[in-house]
């Protein structure tokens, strides 16, 4: 037995002490719960193999039955993974890269809201493995400068996107506009949890700009694209139900599938997203009840899905009868467009229209469209949730996406998001990089074993960087391969330049 005779010991307590406590709990549930407080309190560490499921069956006296359901529990939790052939791990935490940014993200020493680091830290600027970071090549030269300060106490995230937040539009002008409108008092009542009509004819105007057609009585308001998602998967979906989803996906999705117990399948992707044959294989042998996707503009890795693919994967949601949530929040900071799933099947999916990467974080408004025989169910749960989306905030959204603020602000980001992604493309010359033309983000393909990314990301951190390595959008199981996501969206190109070479000298040692 691999892990330390104490910590087998203590597990079979612990075990103990659930069946006494709670009398109606079933073997397997006191494994797993047994499991997930010796890893929460430290006594399983990170990376530590397991018993196999026939020594721990022994230990505890149980089956192996009760064992392998007490592991897919704390699988399904990511707290463990197993490895055919090689046995069940304690997984290594990941951040949670999509819930806010853990660390003040750094402007620039000349921007009016920046705040100075140490002498010490200017001074020394950023080094890779104790020398200073490559130069940038002659299409970055002009953007050196010598007092740029990020370090590991005041790191600079690249992890989490903040998609060129400089450039989006004034609040106080947008709500100096509705004042002068006046009637904004009848904002300050109770309203239908699907949002007032004028705010969903907003959103179906918004839907149309990622090639949606849809009529404003399938549109509800809701307090961004993760009250969205929550508020599809509570609606749609019961304890124990499958979702399907690319085997890197959207993190938060994760932590909503586990507070609502609800599992998530990983189907394999290739370099153009989700295989169709992969995902008929799952409905056919997991009974799938939904599918997650971000087809455009995948995230972490950018991937499109080609129109062919989108109609495949459309026959095999109908011919099993399963529900598509589509949020594709990423798809308007580019200029191609493909048909959304949720167009080839509307009687079927939920596509989430997010204002957050256009408009601004703050005003936490996205629209949910979705068939009417799902309408009443999604209200009931926004009116259990939040009762609605804040009116006033629906209305400044509602204002920006009609007067055509929103389009002048989503072309100045592409146009910022194609200068970062030059740069990115030139100072990070001859590694695996993937971008987009207009991505908010690009992804670095890292060699050799899946630890490659974490040790990455690791490196990074030291020098004053945070990034998103590949183990923070896994589902089910170690990344498919390693990388990190970088993030672009930096209103000073120059911290952008120096954040880079800082990533390319750590490569350049690898």
């Amino acid at each position: 037995m691999d892990c330390a005779a104490s910590a087998a010991r203590e597990l079979a307590a612990r075990y103990q002490d659930h069946l006494r406590d709670h009398v109606r709990m079933t073997h397997w549930e006191a494994v797993a719960l047994a499991l997930a407080d010796c890893i929460h309190d430290g006594i399983l560490i990170p990376g530590e193999r397991l018993p196999t499921h026939r020594e721990l069956a022994e230990l505890l006296q149980v089956t192996v039955g009760t064992v392998s359901k007490a592991y897919a529990r704390t699988a399904q939790l990511n707290l463990t993974t197993g490895f055919v052939g090689r046995g069940t791990y304690v997984v290594r935490p990941v951040q949670d890269v999509e819930v806010y940014s853990q660390q003040p993200v750094h402007r620039g020493p000349h921007s009016p809201d920046s705040s100075q680091g140490s002498s010490q830290d200017s001074s020394q600027g950023c080094t890779s493995g104790g020398q200073p970071c490559a130069r940038p090549s002659d299409g970055a030269d002009s953007l050196k400068r010598p007092d740029l300060p990020f370090s590991a106490r005041a790191p600079l995230d690249m992890g989490f996107i903040t998609p060129f937040e400089h450039l989006n539009p004034s609040l106080e002008e947008g709500l100096a506009t509705l004042l002068a409108r006046g009637g904004l008092n009848v904002l300050g009542g109770y309203q239908a949890p699907c949002g007032l009509a004028r705010h969903r004819e907003a959103g179906a105007l918004w839907a149309a700009r990622f090639g949606l057609p849809v009529s404003p009585d399938n549109v509800l308001v809701c307090a961004g694209a993760q009250h969205a998602l929550l508020t599809v998967l509570a609606s749609l979906f019961s304890p124990g139900d499958r979702i399907a989803v690319e085997q890197l996906s959207y993190p938060l999705l994760r932590q909503l599938a586990q507070r609502l117990r609800l599992q998530l399948v990983p189907v394999h992707m290739d370099k153009q997203g989700m295989v169709p044959s992969a995902l008929e294989t799952a409905c056919r042998t997991r009974n799938i009840r939904g599918l997650y996707l971000m087809p455009s503009c995948h995230n972490p890795t950018l991937s499109m899905l080609p129109e062919s693919r989108r109609h495949d994967l459309v026959a095999i949601c109908r011919r099993y009868d399963v529900c598509i949530i589509e949020d594709d929040v990423y798809a308007l900071s580019l200029e191609q467009r493909l048909p959304p799933l949720s167009r080839l099947a509307p009687e079927r999916s939920c596509f989430i229209a997010s204002t957050s990467e256009t408009l601004g974080a703050g005003l936490r408004i996205a629209w949910l469209c979705a068939p009417p025989h799902w309408q009443d169910a999604l209200a009931h749960t926004i009116a259990c949730t939040i009762s609605m989306a804040p009116p006033l905030m629906a209305e400044l959204a509602a204002l920006w996406t009609g007067d055509g603020t929103a389009d002048r602000v989503l072309v100045a980001k592409r146009a910022a998001a194609q200068k970062a992604n030059v740069l990115a493309r030139t100072i990070l010359d001859g590694f695996s990089l993937e971008t987009r033309t207009t991505g908010f983000f690009c992804w670095l393909k890292l060699p050799g074993q899946h630890k490659a990314g974490w040790d990455f990301a690791s490196l990074a951190r030291e020098q004053g960087i945070l990034v998103a390595d590949a183990a923070c959008f896994a589902v089910g199981g170690p990344a498919v391969e390693a990388g990190a996501r970088i993030a672009l969206g930096l209103k000073d190109q120059a911290v952008l330049a120096r954040a880079l070479e800082c990533l390319a000298g750590i490569l350049q040692q690898a």
